[in-house]
């Protein structure tokens, strides 16, 4: 482990006031997210003026184990005063059958009385989310490349930015500095607006995941929006849950992330300044896991996923308690470590349902989701405040 600095004390404002109260974090709050989001990840434009949502499927199809799949097609009218500037999504929602939700009432008391537990998934596997399909859980999701394509050093310009560029040269609204992973979590919000409107989800159980960029992009997304009521990022790295400052044996780092020859257009565009001046960056990533709190934040990780840094989570992550601490919510902070590389198994979608079963419902697991698989240090080595 190769610690440039101690970690910064997320509970200093920037006017080296200290937060006392709880009304003082939340103004800290404020300050973090604009911080994080001028500097790293740059800005994003607000939910779109219309949403044209259309089932393109002519029926909705039997998938395994009587799970229903519809797909759907969004059309994203940004500004009402020219919709001729449009862009599209294609979602996927996947119901659990009327047989699961029952096994969960009979199981869970006041399962699915005011609507279903739902996750909003960065990506589509269907064999990984029957996990929680089989446990009554619904759960809509996207392929983000539709917004913004992932190209590695020959950065594309998607349609979500594209749209936007546009109406800030023809209609003089605000620009934006996002990069790709604040469009990918523009995108996975917007799905967290249509879930909203269903009456078959529960509004206060809906979560999001994702996998390594997905996972940077649902830790975002959830960090910026507090209608997410879990958030699970999955061997998210270098711009996810990993710290900057706390560096395990070959991980990806900010030089790496922002090289001209990798993806240095996930984040703002002048983020790559930072690099070999991570000890001058003004926060670290347990600043952006703070913004989850007192929300239900749930990490999984590989042992073996050198290159997310693994061990570096797990400080940012013992960075992230005292936060949770603070506002008496100590065991909504958890981490899940497998063994295995840089994947997202069925491993990680149960310690998900686990931790989400948890949280929801009071059915308190065996694990107790804060251990970790290998010795670190003092945590009075990585931070001290």
């Amino acid at each position: 482990m190769r610690l440039i600095k101690k970690l910064p004390d997320p509970f200093l404002f920037q006017d080296g006031q200290r937060v006392v109260t709880n009304g003082d974090w939340q103004r800290r709050r404020e300050e973090i997210r604009e911080v994080i989001l001028s500097l790293q990840y740059g800005t994003m434009p607000d939910a779109p003026q219309q949403v044209k949502t259309d089932d393109v499927s002519d029926q909705i199809e039997q998938i395994d184990n009587g799970h229903t799949r519809q797909r759907l097609h969004f059309k994203f009218i940004p500004l009402q005063a020219h919709p001729e500037i449009t862009f599209d999504l294609a979602v996927k929602c996947y119901r659990p059958s009327a047989g699961a939700v029952s096994d969960r009432r009979a199981k869970i008391d006041g399962f699915g009385k005011d609507g279903l537990p739902t996750l909003i998934y960065v990506g589509d596997n269907q064999n990984l989310l029957a996990t929680l399909l089989d446990s009554g859980y619904m759960v809509i999701c996207y392929q983000n490349n539709q917004l913004e394509p992932m190209e590695e050093g020959k950065p594309i310009i998607g349609p979500a930015r594209s749209a936007y560029q546009k109406l800030a040269q023809m209609a003089k609204l605000p620009s934006y500095s996002w990069g790709s992973i604040s469009v990918w979590a523009w995108g996975a919000r917007r799905l967290l607006d249509y879930a909203l409107t269903l009456p078959e989800v529960d509004a206060r159980r809906i979560m999001v995941s994702g996998h390594s960029r997905n996972g940077k992009t649902a830790l975002l997304a959830g960090a910026l929006d507090d209608r997410f009521a879990l958030v699970n990022p999955a061997g998210s790295g270098c711009a996810g849950a990993a710290s900057y400052l706390a560096l395990g044996e070959k991980c990806e780092d900010l030089a790496a992330l922002t090289s001209r020859q990798r993806w240095w257009a996930w984040t703002h565009a002048d983020f790559e300044q930072w690099t070999g001046r991570e000890s001058e960056l003004p926060f670290d990533q347990h600043f952006l896991m703070g913004l989850v709190a007192p929300r239900p934040l749930l990490r999984t990780e590989g042992l073996d996923d050198d290159w997310a840094n693994p061990k570096g989570t797990a400080v940012a992550f013992l960075a992230t308690q005292p936060i949770y601490d603070f506002l008496q919510v100590p065991g909504r902070n958890g981490i899940q470590i497998r063994e295995g590389g840089h994947y997202q198994g069925q491993e990680d979608l149960e310690a998900l349902r686990l931790f989400a079963d948890w949280q929801f419902f009071d059915l308190k697991p065996a694990q107790d989701f804060k251990g970790l698989p290998f010795e670190l240090s003092e945590v009075t080595d990585y931070f001290d405040w």
